[in-house]
């Protein structure tokens, strides 16, 4: 059995939250992890030699599925990092079956806010005391690795989408993707859910009471110790059942959700002016309306300026911008 919906992006896009709410549907079932990082590209920080298309074929990658109940009319998995990855692109459009892609889009500027504080304060990759600006100086100088981590390494060109949606629908074809805005799914989480259940041949009506739960929340660690042994640990503990209730039973302990905190304004306007062109692009090839990213950054506003709070259906999405990261084992949940 193989998947025949995957999700390959972006990351910080809310693509754990997404993948809860499909798989909960009676009719659609997921991966046991929400990532299997099966066909990302080796040398990344998030290859495993021990589960790899190029070492275990389509068997291993069936294998991730077997729980699954055969009956079920959607089967999917959701790696955002398959966007940039080479062996993905070549691999998956070819899949028996020819699974379907959702791609998650976010504004890019709020994107990679969100991915300098997840791997900042989630994990260690980005050292503590590098602030957004100087996050963005080193990515764009080419001069910090972060450790290994190549998300955050080339996080300016991973925020170029329609680059990768190029590559992406010229592999597997216009009819094949399905574009969703991050921005929709905080705005309206039920009208996107149900227009996705249709285009999956689910029934929408299940999401007419859903109360879409919030996956992967960025936050603060109380206690840099616990956090870091957090850190050491949590990537050699099984991914079963038990992992999740180990996972909330840390969080209410050790952490909270992160204050909101000074915006480097000048650093925002300039990478919204740097990704302009790119949403035109996407706007008149891919037929998308990017109304709502034309200003990202508050006119005429310096020093602290207020997160977006999303203001949804009675979805609880107050922590919607915070899910959803590309991760490996090393970056996780």
């Amino acid at each position: 059995m193989l998947p025949n919906w995957i999700i390959i992006g972006v990351p910080k896009a809310s693509t754990s939250s997404l993948f809860r709410w499909l798989a909960d549907h009676p009719r659609a079932a997921g991966s046991e992890n929400k990532e299997t990082y099966y066909f990302v590209d080796p040398g990344t920080h998030m290859f495993s030699s021990d589960s790899n298309v190029r070492n275990h074929g389509l068997a291993g990658y069936e294998a991730l599925f077997a729980h699954c109940d055969p009956s079920s009319a959607v089967i999917l998995e959701a790696t955002p990092s398959y966007i940039y990855s080479d062996t993905a692109l070549q691999e998956l459009p070819k899949l028996p079956g020819k699974p379907s892609f959702i791609v998650v889009l976010r504004e890019p500027v709020a994107q990679l806010r969100s991915l300098h504080a997840y791997f900042q304060q989630n994990w260690s990759w980005i050292p503590a005391d590098m602030p957004f600006g100087d996050f963005i100086a080193a990515v764009d100088a080419g001069h910090a690795a972060f450790r290994g981590n190549e998300l955050a390494e080339n996080a300016l060109a991973n925020a170029w989408y329609s680059d990768h949606l190029r590559r992406w629908t010229a592999a597997a074809g216009a009819e094949r993707l399905e574009i969703v805005l991050f921005e929709d799914l905080v705005d309206d989480s039920r009208r996107v859910m149900q227009r996705l259940a249709g285009r999956m041949g689910i029934d929408p009506g299940f999401y007419d009471s859903y109360e879409f739960p919030i996956e992967n929340s960025t936050y603060v660690a109380r206690s840099a110790l616990l956090q870091s042994l957090n850190i050491r640990l949590r990537a050699h503990l099984p991914r079963g059942r038990i992992y999740p209730l180990l996972r909330k039973a840390y969080r209410a302990i050790n952490t909270r959700r992160p204050a909101s905190a000074d915006r480097d304004v000048e650093c925002e306007r300039m990478l919204a002016a740097r990704f302009a062109p790119m949403i035109d692009e996407l706007e008149r090839e891919f037929g998308l309306d990017l109304t709502k990213w034309r200003h990202p950054v508050p006119r005429g506003q310096a020093g602290a300026v207020a997160e977006r709070q999303p203001v949804a259906a009675p979805a609880a999405v107050a922590g919607l911008d915070q899910a959803g990261a590309a991760a490996a084992q090393p970056v996780g949940r």
